[in-house]
């Protein structure tokens, strides 16, 4: 009875975390599987019977920490896990009203992060990943997925941003595709235009979908096989795509993904110096905090930076040497 009542609970959270917090499905997948992971260890058959059960309300902060002790995770795991237990304990409290609730990970304090900078691919590196899709033994499957690789670099998408969309989410002008309205975090929607690398993906995608994908699909990035034809393209068959690319295109395989992509639009705006708000908004960053990571992504800015000082040497008084210091 205390176990169903503990799945309920859970249930219930990961219901209110999709409809009234607005979490994306990645993000309520991985907070739901560290409160599994944490009820089982909880639960472990090796405990003594009236330890092993218990309501959520009697785990204490001392009972997560001996399981962090226990596991082990690191710096960016515990941040996580830490956030998912206070996640669901604030619904324990605020929405379930859980009487004797006892503060839990609210008592933790999380491990400060060392700050990263985005991994993002060199443009060369991009060009050669494009090489290596369009050379398919399937001229079709080559385009498409030349298609996915270029419009995930020209947009910045999130690749769950990209694979919601669908054909009344495209703006179109003279019959082609110049912006998308796209759901992002928090259920905030807003309008990307289109790069001319963007553009020309997604024209061209949209062709090779009229001549062989399903008419009747609400989905723009749909299979183009027939046995999940008008289904919504999967993550994962897009990351191993990407995998398989790389390889080919003797790239590092660890540093392609649609999110690298995604840090290399960026990157590539900051290059070609466009300015932190307007990255923020095609980004849908909520704060200029998050997007300020890629203004230490350029060296090669700072030096030009530097080298654009006013030179006031050959102003000086003509014959006129400085003193040495």
């Amino acid at each position: 009875m205390v176990a169903q009542n503990q799945t309920d609970q859970m249930q219930a959270w990961v219901h209110y975390l999709t409809t009234e917090e607005g979490l994306s499905p990645a993000t309520v997948k991985e907070y739901l599987k560290d409160l599994r992971l944490l009820r089982t260890w909880l639960d472990r058959p090796e405990l003594p019977e009236a330890q092993r059960v218990r309501e959520w309300s009697q785990i204490s902060a001392a009972d997560l920490r001996t399981y962090l002790a226990h596991s082990k995770p690191a710096p960016r795991r515990n941040h996580r896990l830490v956030s998912s237990w206070r996640s669901f304990w604030v619904f324990l409290r605020d929405i379930q009203r859980v009487p004797d609730l006892q503060l839990g990970p609210a008592e933790l304090r999380r491990p400060k992060l060392p700050r990263r900078l985005p991994g993002a691919l060199e443009l060369t590196d991009v060009a050669r990943l494009l090489d290596a899709v369009w050379n398919d033994r399937s001229p079709a499957r080559g385009e498409r997925n030349w298609c996915i690789v270029a419009f995930l670099y020209g947009t910045g998408l999130r690749i769950s941003e990209m694979l919601d969309l669908k054909f009344d989410q495209i703006e179109v002008q003279d019959g082609q595709p110049i912006a998308v309205r796209v759901i992002g975090k928090g259920d905030k929607e807003r309008r990307v235009p289109l790069s001319e690398t963007a553009r020309s993906a997604l024209t061209r995608w949209l062709r090779l979908r009229r001549m062989h994908g399903n008419p009747v699909s609400p989905w723009v990035w749909s299979p183009l096989s027939v046995k999940r034809s008008g289904q919504q393209m999967q993550r994962r068959s897009i990351g191993a795509m990407l995998d398989a690319a790389a390889r080919r295109a003797g790239l590092d395989v660890a540093k392609v993904s649609p999110h690298k992509l995604r840090h290399t639009f960026a990157t590539a705006l900051i290059e070609s110096g466009r300015t932190l708000d307007e990255i923020r908004v095609l980004l849908g960053h909520e704060s200029i905090q998050t997007t300020t990571i890629y203004a230490h992504t350029s060296n090669a800015r700072v030096a030009a930076a530097a080298a654009a000082l006013p030179d006031v040497v050959g102003l000086s008084v003509p014959g006129h040497r400085p003193a040495a210091r």
